[in-house]
């Protein structure tokens, strides 16, 4: 009977994220500018629940403000995720001897 390492540890992970993360402005009619603080780099804007592309659709480089290159209209919602996410993972560990069969009907649940 051999041990298998993919059984050896079983690990839990864990999402940590605040509703801080997300935040939606509804644009007025030719809207470009959007005040928020962000991490330059590290967001995502989408428009209408379309993702633009930072540099061509958008720009946020100094971490206050997104300017679209074009303007909203009246209504459209501009969702920016800061990803400003952590995770947290714990481990377990399991029996010390559990056969290759054993290991990966665990494996395939």
């Amino acid at each position: 009977m051999s041990s298998s390492p993919a059984a050896s540890t079983v690990s839990t992970i864990t999402l940590n994220a605040s509703t801080s993360n997300v935040t939606e402005f509804v644009s007025t009619s030719n809207q470009t500018t959007y005040s928020i603080t962000y991490v330059p780099n590290s967001i995502l804007v989408f428009l209408n629940g379309i993702l633009l592309d930072n540099g061509v659709d958008y720009t946020a480089t100094n971490g206050t403000s997104i300017v679209l290159t074009n303007g909203a209209a009246a209504d459209d919602v501009l969702t920016v995720d800061k990803g400003d996410y952590t995770f947290t993972a714990t481990s377990a560990t399991a029996p010390a001897s559990v056969d290759d069969a054993t290991a990966l009907a665990i494996a395939l649940g």
